[in-house]
């Protein structure tokens, strides 16, 4: 003879009523002839005696799970955590890419400004977008040295404001030159000093994760040497637009300071939300220096990456 029948019976009309049909405890009680606080306690007791039974899929192509121990780890806003084997940075652009283009267009929204930097993860992003938001779009720096043209700032900056409708604030200039008074002068030219103007503006920044050691960022190799072999010897692993970074995720100063056309990490450090784009084994360091001083808020990466983080 079944145990409790009333309460089985009403336990499974109660959570029908609930996860189902989506209504509230004090609808179910009047319908039922009961207090809410009963009602409560039957949904309870179906999920206790398993008369409801719930099945969660995770999305094919992601890692809910190493997403969010990644994300309690380092304090992150969110981690999207593309599923798989380890892999090379190499093979993971277009992926990676294709999934930073998803996270813009389901989270941006009309009358944002977005910033942009540079790359060829960046660059698959664009090439994947079909649709944004209307927004603004503004450049972070100048031009990096050796960029094909496919990833330099300016082609990102006219693909994303022909989907977006938005206006583009465009540098039509090196992110560096070896005469710091020209540096100067370049920031003073008034279509550069109007999108260096709008760092300010900038709600969400979507930047690449360059890596040093090994050489894993379009700025390492586009760097002059000299420039490029003091930043080694002072300990750079790591870039975020034209921040250098240590392993500790502490900022590295370097002649950018000075010579360089981009956004400086005081000013990083204002705008709401800060989305890195990168993976590969290759960059797994680089990643790490990058969450440990807390450059990024939001964190686009795949699944070798995500455990050798939390390794």
């Amino acid at each position: 003879m079944p145990r409790r029948p009333l309460q089985r019976v009403q336990s499974a009309l109660a959570a029908r009523r609930y996860f189902i049909g989506q209504q509230t405890k004090s609808q179910i009680a009047s319908e039922l002839g009961i207090s809410r606080f009963k009602v409560a306690r039957l949904i309870n007791a179906a999920i206790e005696q398993k008369i409801v039974q719930f099945l969660i899929k995770e999305p094919d192509d992601l890692n809910a799970e190493l997403g969010e121990a990644v994300r309690n780890k380092y304090g992150l806003n969110a981690v999207l955590v593309l599923d798989g084997p380890d892999m090379s940075t190499s093979d993971l652009m277009i992926p990676l890419g294709n999934l930073a283009a998803s996270l813009l267009d389901e989270t941006l929204e009309d009358g944002q400004a977005l910033g942009i930097s540079w790359g060829r993860t960046l660059a698959a992003m664009t090439r994947a977008l079909e649709h944004l938001p209307k927004v603004d779009v503004i450049q972070v720096a100048g031009i990096p040295g050796g960029l094909e043209i496919s990833q330099n700032p300016l082609e990102l900056v006219r693909r994303l404001t022909n989907l977006s409708g938005g206006k583009a604030y465009p540098i039509y200039g090196p992110m560096w030159t070896e005469d710091p008074t020209l540096a100067q002068r370049l920031r003073q030219e008034p279509a550069v000093a109007a999108a260096m103007a709008k760092y300010v503006d900038i709600d969400v920044l979507v930047v690449g994760i360059g890596s040093w050691n090994p050489a894993e960022s379009c700025l390492c190799s586009g760097f002059p040497e000299d420039w490029r072999q003091e930043a080694l010897a002072a300990g750079v692993v790591a870039d975020v637009c034209g921040s250098l970074i240590g392993s500790d995720g502490r900022e590295i100063p370097s002649r950018l300071d000075e010579q360089g056309l981009t956004i400086t990490s005081e000013q990083l450090d204002r705008i709401p939300e800060i989305i890195g784009v990168g993976g590969g084994l290759e960059k797994a360091d680089a990643i790490a220096a990058v969450l440990r001083g807390r450059w990024v808020d939001v964190l686009v990466t795949d699944a070798g990456v995500a455990r050798r983080l939390l390794a």
